[in-house]
């Protein structure tokens, strides 16, 4: 099999790379880990579908187990799975950051790429007959304390606010990648595989001219001009250096996530948080931290509730009482993606004091909005069991908190690890996303951010694999 291009990985940035090369008339395979999935087979079930949409089940994590890192596996990514969230990031802030770092991509093709992008996933505002009731005690509790707090923009389109964005949309509301750019891409002529394992890229000197993968337990080949790694903040590392590729010994290195803690507050009155869209709203508290609304099924729920036995099973039965919010926070770019002995990857990173003090400031502000917005009780996700039933009891109780493992923490936001950077012996990538020493060989995706974004990933993630398709098809 020959092509102009393979493009390793489904997701944002695969998804969209994918698209915009074959429209320009390249013929593009695309080679996917996951499953391909009919959305009309998407059940209202988390134990079967975590095992068919996650990577790893749900259960990837880091080297310690301290932090969950949720991505997708399956045709389509993460998008298939995610909040449907658009957020585009702070450019003014980005941008000049990444260029002290020697990474410099231009601002106005961003900008281009993202109008695009928005127009066709729906991109909008969601809709106040949508969102689940628990946001109005997040948005009252931040007028009460004089927060600026909004609704989200989102890319759905006709939503009916089932709930279970994510464990994939069964209705096609949500414009992810599986039911937009890989289907877009298709009718252009891309031909998409699924269930790809083992990929490895066959070097012959400074180029790649093939990749390799197992499907169905057989090995299979393509023969190319060009690749493009799109697989993701883990997924990208994994391949490169499993394919022998490691920059200089930069490869993995300086990764990096928006990752936190889920707070949980009860209310009175019946708010149904699972009845609507879960992700919903944002809260202007801090640089540092991120605080966004967020209910999801029980199954979900019940992990980041905190609490044991009899206590977990009775705040359990209090389901339609609660309103759930998270806080998140950056890391610094110290963390490595690597393979161990047995040629598995590892995800070594681990929350500092610093950032875990950071989390607590978080916690803090987002427990006194929940009490100004009239929560009764807030319970902030911990390993042990902690419960706020008045603000005085919040510095005291955080003051217990000590070690990453005190907290239930997760990321739905990894970033790094083959960052851009024009010097050879700091990055893996050049300004035009080709990797330094290679000809042929790009990488498009979160993995190639040398600083945090500081916001949810999607819109950022796609408008550089947009940017970088023009590089790659010239």
């Amino acid at each position: 099999m020959n092509y102009d291009v393979a493009v390793i990985g489904s997701g944002a940035a695969g998804s969209v790379m994918a698209y915009e090369l074959a429209r320009r008339g390249l013929s593009v395979i695309v080679l996917e880990r996951g499953r391909r999935e009919d959305p009309v087979t998407f059940e209202h079930n988390e134990l079967k579908m975590a095992p068919r949409v996650y990577k790893r089940g749900g259960l990837q994590t880091t080297r310690d187990n301290d932090t969950v890192i949720l991505q997708g596996e399956t045709v389509g990514g993460s998008t298939v799975i995610n909040n449907a969230i658009w957020l585009r990031p702070d450019l003014d802030k980005v941008l000049p950051a990444w260029k002290e770092q020697g990474a410099e991509i231009d601002r106005e093709r961003l900008i281009v790429a993202f109008e695009e992008l928005e127009k066709n996933l729906h991109v909008s505002p969601i809709a106040p007959e949508i969102v689940n009731k628990g946001t109005d005690v997040f948005l009252k509790g931040c007028s009460e304390l004089g927060i600026p707090g909004r609704i989200l923009n989102h890319n759905r389109d006709e939503c009916i606010a089932c709930g279970w964005c994510n464990y994939g949309c069964r209705y096609n509301r949500k414009t992810s990648m599986l039911v937009t750019y890989i289907p877009w891409a298709e009718s252009k002529g891309a031909v998409v595989v699924d269930r790809c394992r083992e990929v490895r890229l066959l070097l012959n000197g400074t180029s790649v001219n093939g990749v390799e993968y197992v499907r169905d337990g057989r090995k299979e080949k393509v023969n190319i001009d060009a690749v493009v790694v799109s697989a993701g903040a883990v997924g990208s590392s994994e391949v490169l250096l499993k394919s022998g590729i490691t920059a200089g010994g930069n490869t993995g290195n300086r990764f990096h996530i928006l990752g936190g803690v889920l707070v949980t507050a009860e209310t009175e009155e019946e708010c149904n948080g699972y009845d609507g869209v879960g992700l919903t709203a944002i809260a202007g508290v801090d640089d540092d931290l991120v605080v966004e609304t967020f209910f999801s099924p029980p199954g979900a729920f019940a992990i980041g509730l905190g609490g044991w036995f009899g206590t977990h099973i009775d705040r359990m039965k209090r389901y339609n009482r609660f309103a759930q919010a998270g806080v998140m926070t950056a890391t610094d770019p110290r963390g490595v993606i690597r393979l161990n002995k047995k040629n598995n990857v590892v995800i070594d990173i681990q929350f500092t004091k610093p950032e875990i003090e950071r989390l607590k400031k978080g916690i803090r502000i987002l427990s006194n909005i929940y009490f100004a917005g009239g929560a009764l009780s807030v319970y902030p996700a911990t390993f042990r069991y902690f419960e706020f039933t008045h603000r005085g009891d919040i510095d005291e109780i955080l003051g217990r908190i000590k070690r990453p493992d005190d907290l239930l923490l997760g990321s739905a936001h990894p970033q790094g690890g083959n960052i851009m950077c024009e010097d050879p012996s700091r990055g893996v990538v050049d300004h035009s996303f080709c990797v330094h020493g290679y000809e042929n060989l790009y990488v498009a995706d979160a993995s190639i951010f040398p600083g945090n974004i500081s916001t949810n990933c999607q819109a950022m993630v796609m408008g550089i694999a947009h940017t970088a398709a023009e590089f790659v098809a010239s």
